[in-house]
C-alpha cells in the first residue's frame, strides 16, 4: 500500500469540487501532494486543467512540448485523482487481480499469475491504491 497523505487528498478532493479555482491555489495543493514525478510544478498544473477541459494525455504531453511525457502525465494524473474509465481497464482480470492484492502477493508473484510485466502489474496496484484513497470522484465519460 503507497504511503498517502490523508489530508493532502482532502485539500484536492476539495479543490476538483471547486468550479473556479485560481492558479494559486491549484498549485498549492498540488504542491501538498508531494508527488513524485518528472513533470513541475506548473505542468502538473496544465495536467489538472486540462484534465477538466477532457483533454487527453497525449494531448496534455504536446502540450507541454513533448509527446514522450504521456507516460508522466497520466501516472501523474492518476496520483492527483483525477481517473478515466480507460484507467480501469486492465489486461487482466480485476476480479482476480483484487484478491490477489488482498492476499499479500508481491507484484512479481501477480505478474507470473497473468503472464504481465512487473511494472504492468504495479501501475495498476497504485491506480487502485490511488483510487481508495481518492474515493470515487467523478470520472468524465467524454474524452479519453
Amino acid at each position: 500500500m503507497l504511503e498517502i497523505d490523508d489530508e493532502a487528498v482532502e485539500r484536492m478532493i476539495t479543490l476538483s469540487s471547486n468550479k473556479k479555482p485560481t492558479d494559486q491555489m491549484i498549485r498549492n495543493t498540488i504542491k501538498s501532494l508531494n508527488i513524485k514525478t518528472t513533470l513541475t510544478l506548473e505542468e502538473l498544473a496544465t495536467v489538472f486543467k486540462s484534465y477538466y477541459k477532457n483533454q487527453s494525455d497525449s494531448a496534455v504531453a504536446v502540450s507541454l512540448g513533448d509527446r514522450k511525457k504521456m507516460r508522466n502525465v497520466e501516472r501523474a494524473r492518476i496520483k492527483l485523482g483525477l481517473f478515466r474509465w480507460r484507467d480501469f481497464e486492465m489486461p487482466f482480470d480485476i476480479n482476480e487481480f483484487l484478491p490477489a492484492i488482498d492476499a499479500g502477493k508481491t507484484d512479481a508473484e501477480i505478474a507470473a499469475m497473468f503472464g504481465a510485466g512487473k511494472s504492468t502489474v504495479r501501475t495498476y496496484r497504485q491506480l487502485i491504491d490511488y483510487h481508495e484513497a481518492y474515493g470515487a470522484p467523478d470520472v468524465p465519460v467524454d474524452g479519453e
